[in-house]
């Protein structure tokens, strides 16, 4: 074979390497954790234009009650005034790493109003984020009424 068409081939081949495993690195569990906790703190401010920024384009919201929104459903709730939030305290944060997938559960007290209706309660947070040639984003999240107890 002539050493002119291995040379770009062998190249082209390296490059390609490089990006499959950039892009394939392990989520770790410091970073899945700011991730988050960045996404409660410009949800509870609306800041939905930066919030989008961390979400994937396939993202999918589920709500506490049973409400699915799409992304830009959410980011719009947010954006209207129709969903405001309180700051969100993510508290006991678990997380499970599989390759450039992770799932990162945590509680909280939700406190909010939608369309002038006001929700509390304690829940439990699963985000499941992702690792993409851009960086990390989240592709699901899901809250989960917990509740209290008994003795």
């Amino acid at each position: 074979m002539n050493l002119r068409l291995l040379c770009p081939i062998l190249l082209a081949l390296g490059l390609a390497l490089i990006l499959v495993t950039s892009a394939s690195a392990e989520i770790s569990q410091a970073a899945a954790a700011t991730y988050v906790q960045h996404w409660a703190t410009l949800v509870a401010q609306g800041q939905a234009d930066e919030l989008g920024k961390l979400l994937h384009e396939s993202y999918q919201h589920i709500h506490g009650t049973g409400l699915l929104e799409s992304k830009t459903a959410f980011l719009e709730a947010l954006r209207n005034g129709n969903r405001k939030y309180e700051p969100i305290q993510l508290e006991n944060l678990k997380f499970r790493s599989f390759q450039n997938a992770a799932i990162l559960t945590a509680q909280f007290n939700l406190k909010a109003t939608a369309r002038g209706k006001k929700i509390e309660g304690v829940y439990l947070a699963s985000f499941i984020l992702i690792q993409t040639p851009q960086g990390l984003s989240i592709v699901s999240f899901q809250a989960t009424p917990l509740k209290p107890a008994t003795p």
